[in-house]
């Protein structure tokens, strides 16, 4: 079965696709036109392993998709699938994260659509690069968290809460409440005098 045809017969993931394709540097790995797949892949296989991964913006909004994609492929044919099982050895090296996908993070999505992942992006970081002639050299990376929805870590964005048993709420309400009544005062005090 060609790839085509799977992916044709598959709806569409939930999360952007299609963006101009973000510049990967590929520190470590032989150049060749495998290069930014191999960076991919070691994303997506960190990602499967931790649930949750801090990654520099461009390469978390570049795995996203993949993520999503490898998801979706077990959420929708199942382990069984000949062309799931081909993909989940490529993106997953390593054979307990296939397990880990087909046991614990497929389940997880079994009654839901996608998106499956989500990405929220942090303050930037500044970063000493290299000190040359006594001079310090910074440079300032966009920092994205990339995460598997479901993941057992509290949340990056917390639930909106009431606030209203904070200090300054009750500091506020209680001037309030003084200044009503010294306003009521002022009223009674005015209407008796005429």
């Amino acid at each position: 079965m060609s790839a085509h045809r799977v992916a044709a017969s598959l709806p569409r993931i939930g999360v952007t696709i299609g963006h101009t394709p973000q510049k990967l540097k590929t520190g470590g790995i032989e150049p060749s036109r495998r290069a930014r797949l191999e960076v991919l892949r070691r994303i997506v296989t960190r990602t499967i392993r931790e649930e949750r991964v801090e990654l520099k913006w461009n390469r978390a909004v570049e795995a996203r998709p993949y993520v999503e994609r490898l998801i979706q492929l077990g959420v929708e044919r199942g382990p069984l699938d000949e062309y799931t099982a081909e993909m989940m050895e490529w993106w997953l090296p390593e054979k307990d994260l296939i397990t880990k996908m087909h046991e614990v993070i497929v389940p997880r999505f079994q009654n839901r659509d996608s998106p499956f992942t989500s990405l929220f992006r942090l303050p930037p970081q500044r970063l000493q690069q290299f000190i040359q002639n006594k001079r310090e050299v910074w440079k300032r990376y966009d920092i994205g968290v990339l995460e598997i929805d479901g993941n057992p870590f509290p949340a990056i964005q917390a639930a909106h809460q009431e606030q209203s048993d904070s200090i300054l709420d009750v500091l506020l309400a209680d001037a309030l409440r003084n200044h009503q009544i010294t306003l009521q005062e002022k009223l009674e005090a005015s209407t008796e005098s005429k």
